[in-house]
């Protein structure tokens, strides 16, 4: 029974590490939506005040891309312990303790992100059956733009269960405690 929960810890820091690397393409991307709104922005910034032109798309797009880029990094930063949090009562426990309020805040975190995942997909699934589309002059189909919400809260709910999946393992001695050497 050790052998297949230590080969189970095991594969579990495999896929930590492979979450590692997903968050970090997540943010390569990110990037890319980033320079893509400052290029939108400059060329309706530029056409307006050189030729009296507007794209009449760019605080739309920006927007659209903004939420992208900001969903598109809430699994990095809950990866990388950049999401705010309150930590000051945490911070001050050692050991069993610390771990047991690992778990109940990963806990907490994956039922608000699972909540928030469902919601935002019911709301992409029925804009996409009504075929809802913006009040802007692109007349954008509304679940175009919204599909990131389920997505990026799905991810962030992944990073809460594998949180919540680490806390148990180091509850039950599988994985070492925070700041120890693993074994």
């Amino acid at each position: 029974m050790d052998e297949v929960v230590t080969r189970f810890a095991r594969m579990f820091v495999a896929v930590g590490k492979g979450f590692d690397q997903l968050g970090e393409w997540l943010v390569v991307v990110a990037s890319l939506l980033l320079l893509a709104m400052g290029l939108l922005i400059n060329v309706e910034v530029f056409g307006r005040y050189f030729f009296n032109f507007s794209t009449l798309i760019s605080d739309e797009y920006s927007g659209y891309l903004f939420s992208w880029m900001t969903l598109t990094c809430f699994f990095y930063a809950l990866r990388t312990e950049r999401l705010l949090r309150v930590d000051a009562l945490v911070s001050g426990l050692r050991g069993r303790m610390r771990d047991f309020m690992g778990v109940m805040a990963a806990l907490i975190g994956l039922a608000v992100s699972l909540i928030l995942t469902q919601a935002t997909f019911t709301m992409w699934h029925t804009n996409w059956i009504f075929n809802s589309v913006s009040l802007q002059p692109s007349q954008t189909p509304l679940y175009v733009p919204q599909l990131i919400m389920p997505l990026g809260f799905g991810l962030l709910a992944l990073g809460y269960l594998e949180r919540l999946v680490a806390a148990i393992l180091r509850l039950t001695g599988q994985l070492p405690q925070h700041g120890e050497r693993p074994q």
